[in-house]
């Protein structure tokens, strides 16, 4: 009785169909004859027209058949069964976590007759509930980007909008890697996939790895109502899947190039502040094996070189000299007294101290009063060079990374795929006017960074138990991301 029970159980499990968080698409629908009643066990195919691949089944008693775990692209749909003719239907573009329907209408006739249907299909959804749009590969490259960043492009959808400048600068660093806010959620409440992978950045709650366009096949942003599968998070989930090979060679090369020739002069500057900025890479996808083996590989090089103008507080010439009388100021209606005490209008109010310490004449330390260690370190700041004790300065901040990835598929058989992904991107950043802290010349700040991802997983589609079933491996992944601050440098 309990073997029995535990074959149940398996079979069961067998029969069951798994996807954790779907990087794939699914083809369902229903097969009919002209009169409108169901065809039993008619031949399903699905066939890749980048790479080939096919994947089968047979229509159940109810006419139904579904297609799963396809990868992302564009498919031929074959349709045949006896006394009908051969059924064909191009042009289904299938995205990712897509489950499309999709009608057959079988004609009577010899097999060796074709219908086909070259017009593109209307695809369905009557069972996916979540909301969120697509972003394709078109929109990707052809839309113009600043700085080539994809999620720019996520900001066309309903209920997703970049940060405020207010937010962007009152967060500082912990907001560089923050994409936008998705239906009144804060930024730190999205979340971030690669090919299914985590690519969630838990230091400022943004992405950890931005692969260039020219890697990126895809990417949705699902906003509302998403399936279980895609937790984590209560604003959104953007979900990327990488660009893989296919049966031609194909690749790209490229340069952006930006600099100050048409930029105006930026507050508190005096002169346009310099910038140069290339962007530049390359990529490369083909098949190892036609049908068989594919590969995808890129690298894509940043290198930053942006004046930024700020303006600090530092002693004027007087008081490195002991001199504080510039304190007294006589636009607020200071004066020094005979015995050279400064007035200040405040008294009047009943605005001074119970106990004020015993004041120096003229606001003037005596030289035994200068120590030499703070003349040294009045040596590390500048002099002033607007107005009494300002000093400005236009410096160069550097920027540079360097980031490559390379993506594998094998088709084992009909039924089992194998993919494996890795990514890196290592870089350095120098700012020579600390954010925090001394804001002068002399006191920078250097940054070391870099993130890895690597993916790796196989899919086998199971058919033996009701012919429309699957089961979809765990898909195993190991992301990394390391930030490291450098100590500044006097």
């Amino acid at each position: 009785m309990a073997s029995s029970r535990n074959l149940a159980i398996v079979a069961l499990l067998a029969c069951s169909f798994a996807s954790a968080q779907q990087i794939t698409a699914n083809i369902r629908g229903v097969v009919t004859d002209p009169s409108g009643a169901v065809v039993q066990n008619a031949t399903v195919t699905a066939r890749q027209i980048e790479t080939g691949l096919r994947r089968g089944a047979s229509t159940d008693r109810a006419g139904n058949f579904i297609l799963l775990e396809l990868p992302v692209g564009h498919y031929q749909l074959e349709v045949t069964a006896t006394g009908f003719q051969k059924f064909l239907q191009d042009g289904i573009s299938l995205d990712v976590n897509e489950t499309a329907t999709i009608p057959v209408h079988l004609v009577v006739g010899s097999e060796k007759e074709v219908v086909q249907v070259k017009a593109d299909a209307e695809l369905i959804q009557p069972t996916v509930t979540g909301m969120g749009e697509v972003v394709h590969e078109r929109e990707i490259l052809d839309l113009p980007l600043d700085g080539r960043n994809f999620f720019q492009l996520g900001w066309l959808q309903p209920g997703v909008v970049p940060l405020t400048p207010g937010l962007q600068e009152a967060g500082g660093s912990l907001r560089e890697g923050q994409a936008y806010a998705v239906n009144g959620q804060r930024p730190e409440s999205n979340n971030f996939m690669i090919d299914g992978a985590n690519n969630f950045n838990g230091v400022d709650g943004g992405l950890v790895l931005k692969p260039p366009i020219d890697d990126i096949a895809e990417f949705r942003i699902l906003t509302h109502n998403s399936n279980a599968e895609f937790g984590t998070s209560l604003g959104s989930t953007t979900n990327i899947i990488t660009k893989s090979g296919s049966n031609s060679i194909h690749g790209a090369l490229w340069e952006f190039v930006r600099n100050d020739k048409f930029d105006a002069t930026r507050f508190p500057g005096t002169v346009v502040e310099p910038l140069k900025q290339n962007q530049f890479g390359g990529s490369v996808g083909g098949p190892v094996r036609r049908d068989k083996t594919f590969f995808f590989a890129y690298y894509e090089g940043f290198r930053n070189r942006q004046g930024e103008s700020a303006g600090s507080t530092v002693p004027s010439v007087k008081e490195r000299n002991g001199d504080f009388s510039e304190l007294c100021d006589a636009s607020n209606g200071e004066t020094f007294d005979a015995g050279g005490l400064c007035s200040n209008p405040a008294h009047q109010l009943g605005l001074e101290f119970t106990n004020p310490p015993t004041p120096l004449p003229f606001n003037q330390l005596p030289p035994p009063f200068i120590s030499s260690f703070s003349q040294n370190l009045l040596s590390l700041f500048p002099l002033p060079n607007s107005g009494t004790n300002v000093f400005t300065s236009t410096e160069i901040k550097r920027d540079d990374s360097n980031q490559a990835g390379v993506r594998i598929d094998h088709y084992l058989t009909t039924n089992d795929t194998l993919n494996f992904r890795y990514m890196i991107s290592d870089g350095n950043r120098f700012d020579p006017l600390s954010p925090a802290g001394a804001s002068v010349p002399g006191f920078p700040v250097e940054e070391d960074h870099r993130a890895q991802n690597f993916v790796a997983q196989e899919t086998h589609t199971f058919t033996g138990c009701d012919r429309t079933s699957a089961h979809h491996r765990e898909r195993l992944h190991r992301s990394r991301s390391s930030h490291n601050r450098a100590a500044p440098q006097l």
